[in-house]
């Protein structure tokens, strides 16, 4: 089995996939902490395999909390609901569930209803593993009838582990650390005021500088890219001004196309600006930069933390088109390419109006 890692924004001369081949049980579990960007603990999760031979390849990894007996079912077709439509040839699926395996491994019932869900679906479960953690070192175990066992490969020092950090990708200690990593930061307790400030403002400059306000508000997200890039710290006001310029959707249209700058240092950039404005920026005003940071993750490879910006961005405003958008698009299992497409169009749209608005 192989796994393919590749910055999407390498330029189309660079070398091909860094393809990676696991040759057992215990070296998938090893690869699941950098597939996921954390270390799940209490979880199943489930890695779709396309392809067949010596060409199969890992695909979309959905994982969930293992659920309450009474809940089994409804959470294991909701993961089935995630993987299935990226069409694998097969899945496997692991449990981690802490607690002594005599007499077998624990959660048979989480087992048995992966395996029914997507065999129902014409999706074949060869592999259905159990381990306590995933750690170097630990023991699996497959549920029944198969009676294989093993130990977990490696997890920090392991072809996936040095892909992963030649990607840039971090992985987390555990979901919660990553989910801090976008935590609302406690020391911008200003920004509502600030916010309020500058959306009067911004309204004053719409009405009375006409198309010349949407420049302005370009320049402003522009200028504070600039000083990210420059390792310059950006003020409260400054940040509220630039989420208060993305609130116009051309000019947030416009800037997301920032991910797809053949110049890295242009987006990588932009990437730091969303994450600074994604900690600062309170709903719904957070939904903007949590868009355009998710959408900037998906071009570059992917990371764990797009699930997180999603959800950020559809908690901060639940209505927000863009958010569902992308939503709907990795739920029929598109992959990045789609994404970029979306960003590719959007972009260049939303930059010719502007161009005519400033005319």
């Amino acid at each position: 089995m192989s796994t393919d890692h590749r910055r999407s924004d390498a330029p189309p001369d660079a070398p091909g996939p860094l393809r990676l081949r696991l040759h057992e049980p215990g070296e998938l579990i090893a690869a699941v902490p950098h597939l996921l960007g954390f270390r799940p603990v209490e979880s199943v999760v489930i890695v779709a395999v396309h392809g067949g031979g010596r060409r199969r390849r890992l695909g979309v990894v959905a994982r969930a909390d293992l659920p309450a007996p009474d809940d089994v079912e409804a959470v294991v077709e909701g993961c089935a609901a995630r993987v299935v439509p990226t069409r694998p040839a097969e899945i496997a699926a692991i449990v981690v569930a802490s607690g002594p395996d005599d007499g077998g491994p624990p959660r048979l019932d989480v087992a048995d209803a992966v395996r029914e869900a997507f065999t129902r679906r014409g999706v074949a479960v060869p592999s259905r593993l159990w381990v306590p953690q995933i750690a170097t070192g630990a023991p699996w175990r497959c549920y029944p009838p198969c009676d294989c066992r093993g130990a977990v490969a490696p997890t920090e020092d392991s072809p996936l582990a040095a892909a992963a950090a030649w990607l840039g990708q971090v992985t987390y200690a555990s979901r919660d650390e990553l989910e801090a990593s976008l935590a609302p930061a406690g020391s911008h307790h200003r920004m509502p005021e600030l916010l309020a400030a500058e959306f009067e403002a911004a309204a004053l400059d719409r009405e009375l500088g006409g198309p010349a306000a949407a420049r302005r508000d370009l320049d402003a997200v522009v200028a504070a890219r600039g000083e990210v890039a420059a390792g310059r710290v950006l003020g409260d006001a400054e940040m509220a001004r630039v989420a208060v310029a993305l609130t116009d959707p051309d000019v947030r249209d416009t800037v997301m196309g920032w991910a797809l700058d053949p110049d890295e240092a242009v987006a990588t950039a932009a990437e730091q600006l969303w994450t600074l404005l994604v900690r600062a920026v309170p709903a719904p005003e957070v939904a903007e930069p949590a868009i355009l940071l998710a959408c900037g993750l998906l071009v570059r490879g992917g990371s764990a933390l797009v699930g997180v910006a999603l959800e950020r961005a559809r908690r901060a405003d639940p209505g927000h088109r863009l958010t569902g958008l992308v939503e709907a698009l990795l739920a029929s299992g598109a992959g990045p390419d789609a994404v970029r497409t979306i960003i590719r169009e959007a972009s260049a749209e939303s930059g010719a109006r502007l161009r005519g608005r400033t005319r």
